[in-house]
Parts: structure tokens; C-alpha cells; sequence
């Protein structure tokens, strides 16, 4: 006689709005990747003005910044392009080729992260958002960026 294994299973409905946004960084500070300053923002949404005051706020922190970004459309809108120019002497941006997350080391700790959330359990968006936080603070994220500046 055979018994059938079943995984458990944990329901959760999730409503388009129960999502976070998540702007994350790993920094490169003076030619060694630096572990403390893995930073990220948590958001309800993405769009040009969120994520041009996640970069004032890097600004802020490290006076001067060279940000390595996708095309995602919030990166690339007018109003950006408006943005990085007026602060030019405190910016320089750099976008990695179209389609290519493999290059992006924040692509390799996503990875990371999703398989450590893939065991983890939540009810609701808090609890999710406590897991994201603390799967933030596990060294799996903080990628060697340096090991991709240099090939």
C-alpha cells in the first residue's frame, strides 16, 4: 500500500495592492565591497519620485554616487534624466545593458533572497514585510560587487 505525501500548504490571499516595493543598493566604498551598507527602502510603489529620493538619500550619505541601473522605465523617464543632470556633480549614472540581470549583482541577492523567502512563512504584508527585512540583514545578500566590476 502506497501513501500519498502531501505538502503542506499555507493560504495566503494576496491582494495586488499587498506588495512592497523595494529599492535596494550595494555599495562599493573605497575599491572593497563593504557589508554594512547593503541599503534598501521599502515603498508602497515605484515610480521617478520614489526612487529619486532613494538617491538623494545615497547622495546625502556618501556625498558622491555612481549608481549602475537597469531601463526599468522609472530609471530612465524624463523626469530622471532631468534629475541626474542637475546633480551631476554629485552623480554619475551608468546603466547596464538592456536585458542582462545576470550582470547586476542586486539580481544575484533578489535570487538569494526569493529562495530564502520560498521557506518562510507569512500571514499578511506586515509579515512579509518583517521577513524581507530580515532576510536583509543575512550576508546572502550582500554581494561581492567588486568580483563584477572587475570582469
Amino acid at each position: 500500500m502506497f501513501l500519498e505525501r502531501h505538502h503542506p500548504v499555507v493560504k495566503y490571499e494576496h491582494k495586488r495592492k499587498d506588495k512592497h516595493c523595494v529599492n535596494t543598493v550595494s555599495t562599493l566604498c573605497h575599491g572593497s565591497f563593504d557589508s554594512d551598507h547593503f541599503i534598501y527602502e521599502l515603498s508602497d510603489k515605484l515610480n521617478s519620485d520614489v526612487f529619486k529620493n532613494f538617491v538623494l538619500r545615497l547622495i546625502c550619505q556618501f556625498k558622491k554616487v555612481v549608481i549602475v541601473i537597469d531601463h526599468v522605465p522609472y530609471h530612465v523617464s524624463k523626469n530622471m534624466q532631468e534629475f541626474y543632470v542637475d546633480n551631476r556633480e554629485h552623480l554619475h549614472v551608468e546603466y547596464f545593458p538592456s536585458y542582462s540581470p545576470e550582470l547586476d549583482p542586486i539580481e544575484q541577492s533578489w535570487r538569494e533572497t526569493k529562495k530564502w523567502l520560498a521557506i518562510r512563512n507569512w500571514n499578511n504584508k506586515g509579515d512579509l514585510k518583517d521577513q524581507l527585512i530580515s532576510a536583509f540583514q543575512q550576508d546572502f545578500v550582500k554581494m561581492p560587487i567588486y568580483d563584477y566590476l572587475r570582469t
